[in-house]
């Protein structure tokens, strides 16, 4: 109760739909970035801790580029359903304004993120949405009069950081990861007119009334030329099925649908009733390209929209069931597939863990090759079975199919064990580290993947990337050097799949394995031989 105090006296919840909330004693791992367009836009920046969510309003938003530093407000303590908070606080309340769910996932801190806090300097790394990789906040001297403390957040040089040349992800990715929504399209009327003044009148002057006038034409001829141009694949309609995707290669947005089509039998076990997470490049891989998790406007009902339990409330998940809704959403402009490491039917239990080794500069493909080898031999020793497949980049994907039984906290301390032990063991080699500087010439092992809401590449999917690259399932036979990281692709993935004898995978799904039991401490064992 004394936690929330803060937050409950400034409210007043007769007339704002803000939780009223309490704090717990769960131990979770949560992270949510809020847009808030107040009296001013700012950016509510909160950490799970300690059955609260420890919060800070970042004036400009969180940045991409690395060591730029935010100015970042300490402000009061939020109960943990605050999360889950969308909507408009009322005019006079504390806060009043529009509040967009920006972007969360899964934080973990390094080191006891008790003492960073106390201390003033936390290092976490962020498994979202949108944001991911390493970041800092450090507090800063109080200066006289200033009743609330100021910290920085400053994003880490790793393989996720930016450069100031390259897009801002404000700018990039504006809508709900919630909703898909956009701030205006959240807020009551009136206040989204007063929105759409502000922006408005920091903008060049509006067109004249000639040019508006022709805007209908504009829009009647464009919509007919759509659809005398609309084809369909699988039964779902293609608008500009003409459109390129992958300008080298020429690939059209048609010829990507007709591709998932061809490996329909192959595709769809490893991605019907699983969770997504989708890449978005309406106009391409070599254009803009967004995450998204969560229904939109429009969205084909081809593509299912689920509710499902979550901490605190409810989360929605996207799912397909069918050939029709992996065309749905080539519609869409959805270039890459990622799915959950487990299916609709129990979301609390994985029934496949990912170890994915991705290298760093100066680290040859064999030494990737042999990476995954040395996974293989250490859970052969635990008797776990395990698959891999290319990634469609530089790395590989180490599968371990589970009959769902342990918890997702339970698969993670599992993967985590195994990686930090193959660091420890080979530290010139192999890293669990995502900051760049560490992964120099070493091989980063990211177990983090074996999260409740984390996703990787489906097998099968494409990759947003050049050479229109697919993330393939491969026999460990075939895992040579001769054997190229990205070699293959839409244009040449038909023609590997009619010639195996047997699907590398056939066994995945029949494979009875569970996690091994965690070893009990010495303390444990002497307290219960006591």
């Amino acid at each position: 109760m004394a936690k929330l105090a803060s937050y409950r006296a400034k409210r007043d919840f007769t007339r704002t739909s803000e939780p009223k909330g309490k704090a717990t004693r769960h131990k979770g791992s949560s992270f949510v970035v809020q847009k808030h367009d107040a009296s001013r836009l700012h950016y509510d920046f909160r950490l799970e801790l300690d059955g609260v969510l420890k919060s800070w309003a970042v004036a400009k938003g969180p940045s991409l580029v690395k060591g730029e530093k935010r100015l970042a407000v300490h402000v009061e303590d939020h109960p943990l359903d605050y999360a889950d908070f969308e909507g408009t606080i009322p005019e006079g309340q504390y806060g009043g304004g529009t509040v967009l769910v920006w972007d969360r996932g899964t934080w973990e801190p390094e080191g006891d993120p008790h003492e960073g806090y106390d201390k003033g300097r936390l290092t976490f790394r962020l498994d979202g949405e949108k944001l991911h990789g390493t970041w800092h906040l450090i507090r800063m001297a109080k200066r006289p009069r200033e009743r609330q403390e100021s910290w920085l957040l400053i994003k880490a040089d790793d393989a996720y950081a930016r450069t100031e040349s390259d897009a801002d992800i404000l700018e990039e990715a504006p809508l709900s990861v919630k909703s898909g929504r956009s701030i205006e399209e959240i807020a009551p009327s009136p206040t989204a007119k007063a929105a759409t003044r502000r922006k408005a009148a920091s903008k060049k002057p509006a067109a004249t009334p000639s040019k508006k006038s022709a805007s209908p034409a504009k829009r009647t001829t464009a919509a007919n030329t759509t659809k005398a141009s609309d084809v369909e694949v699988a039964g779902i309609p293609l608008t500009h099925p003409e459109r390129v995707l992958w300008e080298e290669q020429g690939l059209t947005k048609q010829e990507l649908a007709e591709f998932y089509a061809s490996i329909a039998d192959w595709l769809l076990p490893h991605l019907v009733k699983r969770p997504l997470t989708l890449i978005r490049c309406p106009s391409g891989a070599q254009k803009k390209c967004f995450v998204q998790r969560h229904s939109w406007a429009g969205m084909n009902p081809a593509i299912h929209r689920t509710m499902v339990p979550d901490t605190p409330g409810e989360l929605e998940v996207l799912t397909v069931s069918d050939i029709q809704g992996v065309i749905a959403l080539v519609q869409s402009g959805v270039l890459e597939l990622h799915v959950w490491g487990a299916t609709l039917a129990d979301l609390e239990r994985p029934d496949r863990l990912i170890f994915d080794l991705d290298p760093g500069e100066g680290v040859e493909w064999r030494q990737v090759i042999e990476g995954a080898f040395s996974i293989r031999e250490r859970l052969k020793a635990l008797g776990l079975v395990s698959f891999v497949k290319t990634t469609g980049g530089k790395g590989l994907h180490v599968v371990v199919p589970l009959k769902p039984k342990a918890p997702w906290k339970e698969a993670l301390a599992f993967t985590r064990s195994m990686a930090e032990a193959m660091a420890k063991d080979e530290p010139d080699r192999y890293t669990t580290k995502s900051v760049k500087n560490e992964r120099q010439g070493r091989i980063f092992i990211d177990y983090l993947r074996n999260n409740r809401e984390a996703s990787a590449v489906a097998p099968y999917s494409t990759r947003s990337r050049p050479g229109a690259s697919v993330a393939t399932p491969i026999a460990w036979e075939e895992l040579t050097p001769d054997l190229k990281p990205n070699g293959f692709t839409v244009k040449n993935l038909g023609e590997r799949l009619a010639a195996l004898r047997q699907d590398p995978w056939a066994e995945i799904a029949k494979v009875d394995q569970v996690l091994p039991e965690a070893k009990r401490s010495k303390r444990t064992s002497q307290k219960k031989g006591a």
